[in-house]
Formats: structure tokens, sequence, C-alpha cells
């Protein structure tokens, strides 16, 4: 039975156990032709290893078949009985196979990064060994001296040199080839120590020979070893203990030949080089320290715009203040939705009542308000593609592919209103709408469609549901072409107005009028109840406003100064939220010539309530214009806010007046009595609106109702027809 091992030594060590073993026993057995086996193995092996490995190991196996020829030349000279040549300098021997391995390390160690100091340093020491060589020495003049000759063994020490860089290289990422070349250098060292100069011996069992071996024996090692596959780290860079041994070496190097001949004209130079070495690689030092700093904030310059970069585009795709898709970024998923080929929906959903927690508690709390509605939506991101905020309180869920969305709207809804939303010490109830638009491959119109059901579930009243369908794209083409149509009258004069009068119950004598805004479009008259909504909406009813205010003062500044009547206009919320309508009505007044006594604004109960924190109405009570109440009873808490808002005249919803059939239910007359009653107790005028019977006219002359208006005692007219009312009244001819 096989005896098994647990464990398999890797290829590397056994060779290098091996060789040191081989090397060692022919050395004790002082057999000299034997020397050439381990060099010829190790040759083998370096060219085998060159096959799979970099450029490099090319050049290191090379160095080892030129070393190897020269053992072998050497060892035949001395079996045949022939002399050392000593006449060759031992520079030329060997100088081959030491370039290459110079090369080979340094090829491997190659970076990506050139100009370390290391390798600047080696360049540096070439150049001056070369020039002490061929420049320094001749130019001495020493006697005897032969610049070709001793050329060679200078180049013979530069080759050391560069072996001796090529240690600090390769010394941490491949040892056994660093300690290759450190073999080759104190093989030229014992040499220089036992042999003297110009020749080297190859004796066997000699000491330079021994150590000679053990260049094979430790690169072969390295070509097996799992290093010689791996690439120079990119910018790596020797540690403190190399740069030292690399400054060293520099400096060290001129020295070399004081050494060997310590005479006075060869020291001075080799210590004015090796200074002049020093200062360079000091100089090549601080400029790569300099560089490697430079590259550093460099990097982090760069790191730092890509950062910018980055949050750039993310801002660019995101809402600053939820944090959620933006509506750019969930425009571009409905695009590519739009170019795909599944189905799609698009949720949109608003929170009802938000206008009023900013316009209440700030713009801070209601953006408090948002964040935590952004963070309820996104629990609901693991079902859909992208949640996504498109602006004010309005939120999009983009879902791909088949699924209920009806059910997944109204989850959404209930998450909303699943619990108050806490600021501070403040707990906000809210409700939301939802519009649901489906989408199919090549519709582009869903983000509109969804708007138009969003849309349509306000209208409804809030906390609703709706989804689209062509309906609701009618309903919008007709809008548009009600606002063009507006537009368009605004420009041409297509507005008119129509007055209603208001009479004394006692007397039967006009009062006032009420100025009610006319179209008429094209053959038609559109009625208010049509195109006033479309106006609020466009935001066009500040400008219809305005025109109204004005042609209705212009008109009632001459029934004023010829009957005493008021006038009284309706003010929508656009035109109080308005900072300069206070100042308009003013120019209005003063252009027109009508007392600001003689003007009434009137305004919904809803509108007053909205518009109670401006100070516009203040101001113009102020100056005398006077405030009514509309369609008073059907709105907010009436008897709670008659404390604090600023009106003069309540008019009495038509709701009330029309429950007085003939003969009166006793409820309903003491309802009307009691808003009468209240009207007194405050010291406010009451108007009773939509009186169409004589019935309602004499109850209401009963219960001492001051003011009515309605179809019995006129309908809304032009202005001419209030002239000839106004003229029989008084008994005179109409003008």
């Amino acid at each position: 039975m096989p005896l098994r091992f647990p464990h398999r030594l890797p290829a590397w060590q056994c060779l290098l156990a091996g060789g040191l073993a081989t090397v060692l026993a022919l050395h004790l057995l002082g057999v000299g032709a034997a020397w050439l086996i381990p060099q010829a193995a190790g040759t083998a092996i370096l060219w085998r290893a060159a096959r799979r490995h970099r450029c490099g190991w090319w050049l290191i196996a090379a160095a080892g078949t030129a070393g190897l020829l020269t053992s072998a030349w050497w060892t035949v000279r001395a079996a045949t009985g022939a002399p050392p040549p000593h006449d060759t300098p031992m520079g030329l021997s060997l100088a081959l196979q030491y370039a290459l391995h110079a090369a080979g390390a340094v090829q491997l160690t190659r970076r990506k990064r050139p100009g370390s100091a290391a390798e600047s340093g080696a360049v540096v020491l070439c150049l001056a060994m070369v020039a002490w060589a061929f420049i320094v020495l001749p130019y001495l003049g020493e006697p005897g001296y032969q610049p070709i000759d001793n050329a060679l063994a200078i180049l013979d020490g530069v080759l050391d040199l560069a072996i001796l860089a090529s240690l600090v290289l390769t010394a941490r990422r491949r040892p056994l080839l660093a300690a290759g070349g450190a073999v080759l250098v104190a093989a030229h060292l014992v040499y220089a120590v036992a042999g003297g100069q110009g020749t080297l011996p190859f004796l066997p069992g000699g000491g330079p020979h021994l150590v000679m071996q053990l260049w094979w024996v430790l690169t072969a090692a390295a070509a097996l070893h799992p290093a010689a596959v791996q690439p120079a780290a990119t910018g790596e860079r020797p540690g403190r203990a190399g740069l030292i041994g690399m400054y060293v070496a520099v400096v060290a190097a001129p020295l070399l030949p004081a050494v060997a001949s310590p005479r006075a004209v060869v020291v001075v130079p080799a210590v004015l080089t090796a200074g002049l070495c020093g200062l360079l690689m000091l100089r090549v030092g601080l400029s790569s320290r300099l560089a490697e700093r430079r590259a550093r904030q460099i990097g982090a310059a760069l790191h730092e715009q890509r950062v910018l970069q980055q949050r750039l585009a993310y801002r660019a795709g995101h809402d600053a203040l939820t944090g959620l898709a933006n509506r750019d970024l969930l425009l571009d998923h409905l695009g590519r939705a739009a170019a795909g080929d599944r189905p799609y929906s698009l949720i949109l959903c608003g929170l009802d009542g938000f206008k009023e927690v900013n316009d209440t508690y700030g713009h801070s709390v209601g953006d408090t308000v948002l964040r935590q509605a952004a963070g309820r939506l996104l629990l609901f991101a693991p079902e859909v593609d992208l949640v996504a905020r498109l602006g004010g309180d309005e939120f999009g869920l983009l879902v791909t592919g088949p699924a209920d969305t009806g059910e997944l709207a109204g989850r959404v809804m209930a998450a909303i209103a699943s619990a108050p939303f806490v600021v501070g010490e403040r707990w906000i109830p809210l409700t939301s709408r939802a519009g649901i638009a489906d989408g199919v491959p090549g519709n582009d119109a869903v983000l509109g469609d969804a708007d138009l059901a969003l849309r349509a579930a306000k209208q409804a009243g809030g906390a609703r549901l709706a989804r689209f369908d062509e309906t609701l794209r009618a309903e919008q083409g007709e809008r548009a072409r009600i606002a063009a149509g507006l537009r368009q009258a605004l420009v041409d004069d297509g507005l008119f107005m129509h007055y209603q009068p208001v009479v004394d119950t006692a007397t039967g004598e006009i009062q006032g009028v009420e100025a009610l805004m006319r179209w008429r479009w094209g053959e038609e008259t559109v009625p208010p109840g049509v195109f006033i909504p479309v106006a609020e909406q466009t935001g066009l009813i500040g400008a219809l406003g305005t025109r109204a205010l004005r042609l209705a003062c212009a008109r009632a500044a001459g029934w004023y100064r010829e009957h005493g009547l008021y006038l009284t206009v309706n003010v929508s919320t656009h035109q109080l939220r308005d900072p300069g309508f206070a100042d308009g009505v003013r120019e209005i007044l003063a252009e027109t010539g009508l007392p600001a006594t003689a003007l009434v604004l009137e305004i919904t109960e809803s509108v007053l309530i909205d518009a109670a924190d401006t100070a516009v109405l203040a101001t113009l009570r102020a100056d005398g214009v006077r405030i009514a109440i509309d369609d008073f009873g059907t709105g907010y808490s009436s008897l709670a806010y008659l404390h604090t808002l600023p009106v003069d005249i309540i008019k009495i919803d038509q709701s009330f007046i029309r429950r007085h059939e003939d003969p009166p239910k006793p409820q309903d007359v003491s309802l009307t009595r009691a808003i009468l009653e209240l009207a007194r107790s405050r010291e406010l005028v009451a108007v009773a609106e939509g009186v169409e019977t004589q019935v309602q006219a004499d109850l209401l002359r009963r219960l001492r109702c001051p003011l009515v208006q309605g179809y019995h005692f006129g309908r809304p007219c032009a202005a001419e027809a209030i002239d000839v009312l106004l003229a029989e009244a008084a008994r005179v001819p109409a003008v």
C-alpha cells in the first residue's frame, strides 16, 4: 500500500531544498565538471517557465544560458590545463549574465506609474559610472590607465549596481529572485576579496564558484513560485528600508574604484562623484515626493469631482425635500414604460386640505407633513416601480405589469389617512385623493390622463378615487376651449355686465344693485356657472374680476349720484390673495368717481374665512368699502366666525327662502327669524336672496328683513333696464 503524505509540498519548495542539497554535496565532493549539471537543470527550468510567464523571465532565462556557457568555457580551459586568462577583465566573462538578470528583474517590476525614486536613482547611477569611466579618469591622466580595458571593469560594477537596484524593486514581491541577484553581487565581492583583480578562477570547490551556483537554484525556484505570474502592483513604491538601501547603494557605488585603488587621484574624484550622486538622488527623492503629493491632491480633487457629479446627478432626478424621485425622473420612467411591451399604470395622489396646513401653520410645518407623507408612500415601494413627488402635495406611483391599481390606490389613501401627521405638538389629520390612468405601449399621455382623474377626484369633494376615461378628456378639451375663448373675450370686450336690483321691503324702492358678469361668445351666451370655474382653474379669474369691477363701478357712479344706489360686486379668493388688490380697488374708485361707501364687496363664506389672515379687507374697510357674506348659512360655522370676521352685510342663502311656501311652515319661519335676529344683534344688514313669490316677499316684510332680491323684484338685466326701473320709480321719463 503506497504511502500518502497529508500535505504535498509545492514544486518551488522541493526545487529549493533539492538544489541547495545538491550544490552543498558537489562542493563537499569537489567534482569540477559536475558543477554544470545543476546549472543546466536550472537553465532548463528557466526556459520552461519563460514560455508561461512574462517577458522578464525570457531575459532571466537568457541570463542563465549566458552563465552556463561561461561556466562551460572556464571548465573546459581548466580541464585542458590552460592557464586562466588573467589578461581578460572579469566583467567581460559575466557581464552578459549580469545585464540580462538586471534587465529581467526590472522588467518584472516595471510599474504603470514611471518616475519612482528607485528607478530614477538607478538611471543617475549608471550615468555617473559611465562618466567616471570615460570622462573623469581619462581627464585626470592617471599613469598606466587604459580607458577601454578599465571601462569594462567599471561596466561590471555598473551591472552590479543595476542588480542592487533590482533587489530593492523585487524584494517585496519576488524575494527568491532578489536573493538570486544578491548571490551575483556576493560572488563578485567574494572574488574581489579572494581572487584579486582582472580574472575569476573557477576552481573546483572555490568559494566564489559555490556562491555562483546558488544563483541557478534560487532563480529556478523563483520561476516556479506562484508570484512569478503575478503582475507588479500599480503604483507600488519601495518601503522605507528599500529606499534607504537604494540611497546607500547610489552613494557607495562611485567609491568602489577608491577601495580597489586607494590613491589620491582616484579617491578625490570618487568622493566628489559619490557626493554628486547623493545630491542628485536626494533631489530625485524630493521631486518624487512632491509629485506624489500633487498626485494625491489631484486624486482627491478628482474624487471630490466624481462625488459632486454623482450628487448633482442624484439631485437632478430626485426631490430635495422628500428624497423621492422628481417629475423629470418620473417622466423618464414613463417614456421607457411607453416604449416597452408591457402594460403600466400611474397613480397620482394629492393631500386634501394641504393648502390650509401651509396657510395656518406655515411652510415649515407643511414641509414636515410632506416628508412624513413621502415616508408612508415609500412603504409601497416594493410593489411599484417608482415613487415620485411631482410638486406641491402631489405624488406619483408608477406600476409596470398587470396589477389591481384600484385596490393599491385605496391602500395608499388609507395609509395617508391612517393616523394624523405629528409636527411638534400639532396633530394634523389629512385625507387624500387619487387619480388612476392605465397605459399601454406607445401611449405617452398617461401623466396628463392621471392628472385629469386626480382633478376629477378633487372636484368630487376630496377623499375620492377616480379613474381616467374619455369623458374626462372631453371635459378637459371643453375647459381648454372655454379658457381660450375667455382670453379672447378679455381682448375684444366680449364680457359685459348685468345688474339685479336690491329692494327695500318696507318701501319697495331700489336701494342697490348686484353686478353679475355675462359673456357672449359668438351667437351664444355662456352661463357664469360654466366659465367662472374655468377662470378660477386657469388663473383668469383675477383679470375677469378686475374687468367686472371697472365696468360696474363706471356704470354705478351715475346711479349713486342720482339715486343713492350702492353697488355689490363679487370677489374671489384669488383677488383677495393678491397684495395689490386693495390698491387696484382704490384706483378704480378714483377713476370712475364712485365713493368707497357706495361699494360692497360680496364674498362667499368659505372665501372670507380662507382670506381672513390677509390685510386686504381691513384696508378696504378703513376706506369705507363694505363687506358682505354671500350664501350665508351654507358654509363654515358662521355663528362662531361672525365675532371676528370683518363683515357688514349678510346675504341669507336662497335655500332658506325657498322653503317658505304657501302656507309657510312654522319651523322654516323660525329659522329665518333666528338668522334675522342674529344679524340685528350684531348690527349687520340682512339681505334675503332668491325671493320669487309674493308669499315669500310678504313673509320677509313681516319678519322685518331690511333688503331682498330675487326674480320677484327683478331678474338680472342690462344697465338700460335698471335705468327704466329707476325712472318708473321716480315717475319721470326714462332717458
